[in-house]
């Protein structure tokens, strides 16, 4: 027996050995693997080097897209009942196509016209159907509750009068029941009259059912968010923050960094040959650059930037480490692709300048661009197309592109602008307090798709401001009341004026900055509806887009009067932000015979 112990305790005390000699072996495994993968990477960056000593290919860039081809009108249209009466008859416009942008496929099929349901036109594609239906149903639940489903029993009720036959049968006493009625009370109870009486008598709830229509479903506010309280902050201590030894400032925003001089001056061009582009991507490999990019991505983290913003902030890092221009495109082309971006630089073709080409999931207008690869590339800070050399290999970090939605509105700080809006004739009226650093990172913004405006999550304190100001007035209201004391508040409260008066260029607005700037055109305000309508009634809304204009069309539950679409087989409601004094449901007369875009998102 002691011999077997001494062996059992022999091997627990071997344990523990073991247990550490096989971490010991994975710990090496994992700093073997780290290794290899290191070296892999760095042949990797080596090829691409030497790649890049080759003459480079030339291209020519494409002539930038612009958003549009006619200029809006010069001032708003103001109702005129003369020219456009209320009680005119309400017109089912005309759709030239219909962009599901939510979809895959991007683009629908044109409509087609059916001349046997009042000349409606609606889209074909079964996919939007389908699209439609989900919404419909929550929308049903959450908004109408019970009355839409107390309608449908009613119509039987109406249609219940075939049931006064059994009446018939006792017809003489049809009027003793119409006389005397408390006498034949008693004579009543086996023939159910009591029961059936209530059904006659229920014919002056047939005009319920007539009036419903007319009288939508009270409509419930979204929550607004909560307001973010402004806590004084501790200040950070960390280096990024507090500065230190071989590190530099940048202001980014409105908050200033330290960052690692790991990269500062080291991007030296003798001129912007193959060979000295590559001596000086060669050369800033051979840094301790790492830190600098886990730097930049806390930075990054701490702001919720998107894409764009990761792009911004080392635009602003390049151009503070670099000396020239031409060096800072160099620097922005590796830590973009260091950082997992595609970008691409290139070398103009009749001047000694570099061309930065960054790919975006998404069109951009007004910058020219290329495509290589399946992907579009543009050159964000140039607005002529020109020809160019530029290496045709991707560096093997570079794996994305740029992503131009944000997922969060950016947290900057720092000062506030502040505005009110007060719509004619009513008591809506909001101050809100936008801060200045992200209309400073807005105005950044290259001209996008109207997805990224219409789809963008606005700054929680503007929210919370402008949703909780609103949703008092809307409460309690039916949903054609509620979007028209909406609808007047972006027609009234807001002055207008073309992008080009204001900015001599096209810029869509996202909602804050319709806040900050002294005036706004169409689109804007359509994007501003669509919000509040979403928010606050928690309707679904699309955009008509037009030749030279902008409006909405939303698809209420109950049944609105008006000028409208079919869109997927449901009904939506033209509601334009810029016809002054209309209601909802009233087209501008130009647009009644003008097919427009339906934009989906």
């Amino acid at each position: 027996m002691k011999k077997i112990g001494l062996f059992a305790a022999g091997l627990l005390l071997a344990l523990p050995a073991t247990a550490q000699e096989k971490k010991d072996d994975f710990s090496s495994f994992m700093e073997e693997q780290l290794a290899d993968f290191d070296k892999f990477l760095d042949d990797a960056n080596q090829e691409f080097i030497n790649f890049m000593r080759d003459p480079w290919k030339e291209f020519e860039a494409e002539k930038p897209v612009e958003k549009r081809t006619k200029p809006e009108p010069v001032k708003p249209v103001v109702y005129d009942e003369k020219k456009a009466p209320k009680d005119e008859k309400p017109v089912c416009l005309t759709i030239e196509e219909i962009l599901d942008l939510s979809t895959e496929e991007g683009k629908q099929k044109p409509v087609v016209k059916v001349n046997d349901v009042e000349d409606i036109t609606f889209d074909e594609p079964t996919v939007i159907v389908k699209k439609k239906k989900k919404p419909t149903v929550i929308v049903v639940e959450e908004k109408p509750g019970k009355k839409p489903a107390v309608e449908p029993e009613k119509k039987p009720v109406a249609e219940e009068k075939p049931v006064v036959q059994p009446e018939k049968k006792p017809v003489a006493e049809e009027k003793p029941v119409a006389q005397p009625v408390k006498k034949p009370v008693a004579e009543e109870k086996p023939a159910v009259q009591p029961e059936k009486k209530p059904v006659v008598e229920v014919e002056p709830v047939e005009q319920k059912p007539a009036k419903e229509p007319e009288r939508p479903v009270e409509v419930k506010p979204a929550p607004a968010p909560k307001p973010v309280t402004p806590a004084a902050k501790p200040a950070r201590k960390e280096p990024l923050y507090a500065g230190g030894a071989d590190r530099s400032k940048i202001v980014y925003g409105t908050q200033a960094y330290y960052l690692p001089n790991g990269l500062k001056g080291k991007c030296r061009l003798n001129s912007l040959k193959e060979n000295d582009v590559a001596d000086a991507y060669e050369g800033m490999y051979a840094t301790d650059y790492k830190n600098l990019l886990k730097d930049c991505r806390q930075i990054a983290s701490d702001l919720s930037l998107n894409d764009w913003g990761v792009f911004t902030l080392l635009r602003t890092v390049a151009d503070a480490y670099c000396s020239n221009a031409n060096e800072s495109v160099v620097m922005q082309q590796f830590l973009l692709n260091e950082m997992g971006y595609k970008a691409k630089m290139a070398r103009k073709a009749d001047e000694n300048k570099m061309l930065l080409f960054v790919a975006t999931d998404c069109q951009i207008y007004g910058h020219p661009y290329m495509q290589q690869g399946g992907l579009t590339y543009y050159n964000i800070n140039g607005n002529q197309p020109c020809a160019f050399y530029m290496c045709q290999k991707d560096a093997p970090s570079a794996k994305n592109s740029l992503q131009m939605a944000l997922q969060e509105a950016p947290a900057f700080e720092g000062a506030t602008a502040s505005s009110t809006h007060q719509a004619k004739g009513s008591a809506a009226k909001v101050t809100v307090e936008v801060p200045k650093a992200l209309m400073d990172f807005y105005k950044s913004y290259p001209q996008c798709d109207y997805s990224v405006y219409v789809n963008a999550p606005v700054n929680e304190e503007v929210a919370h401001t402008l949703l909780s100001s609103l949703a008092p007035l809307v409460k309690g209201k039916s949903e054609a009341d509620a979007a028209n004391l909406l609808i007047n508040f972006v027609q009234t409260g807001f002055q207008y004026a073309t992008d080009g008066d204001q900015f001599g260029y096209e810029k869509p607005f996202f909602v804050e900055e319709l806040f900050y700037y002294p005036y706004c055109d169409c689109e804007d305000r359509s994007i501003l509806y669509s919000y509040l309508v979403r928010n606050l009634l928690g309707l679904d809304v699309v955009l008509l887009d037009y030749p030279d204009h902008i409006a909405t069309a939303v698809r209420f539950n109950s049944n609105v009067g008006g000028d409208y679409l079919m869109v997927g087989g449901q009904k939506y409601t033209v509601c334009d932000p810029t016809y002054i004094g209309a209601s909802i449901g009233m087209t501008m007369p130009v647009y009644k015979t003008v097919a427009a875009k339906v934009l989906k998102y």
